[in-house]
């Protein structure tokens, strides 16, 4: 049994390669082009070629782009939401809450590692309470 440890570093074993490997210039610049297109963010072919005009990729000719998915998904356009459907007519109509916790450490004034807040929607008026258990969120609703 080797030993792949000794002391503190883990020793490889393998061998050295030795000779040389050619890659033909389309499938080199193919890929060059493709790294440059995803470091500079996307960038468009005709920028690429700007910034290879100007001696600033590296020394490096952009070939042509090939199809990329990721600029097609960035380039979709988002459906909006629809605006909520809901009236109030008055106070407690709709009642927004929420949630917080459990706060890793407890308050000071009395423990509490939860914040439920409520929210009239027809006054926008807000109601915080601080909890030290999560079970007694609907106790407090009910309040």
């Amino acid at each position: 049994m080797k030993r792949l440890k000794v002391d503190s570093l883990y020793k490889l074993h393998g061998s050295t390669v030795i000779g040389s490997v050619t890659i033909s210039s389309s499938v080199s610049d193919s890929y060059d082009t493709k790294l440059w297109h995803m470091r500079l963010g996307h960038m468009s072919e005709k920028g690429m070629n700007n910034l290879s005009k100007r001696g600033l990729l590296g020394g490096n000719s952009v070939g042509k782009l090939d199809f990329c998915e990721h600029c097609i998904y960035g380039k979709q356009k988002r459906v909006n939401f629809s605006t909520g459907i809901h009236g109030t007519n008055g106070t407690f109509d709709y009642i927004h809450s929420y949630l917080w916790g459990p706060s890793g450490v407890p308050s000071k004034g009395g423990g509490a590692r939860y914040m439920l807040t409520f929210i009239d929607d027809f006054f926008m008026k807000v109601w915080v309470y601080f909890l030290k258990y999560k079970i007694n969120v609907f106790v407090t609703f009910k309040q």
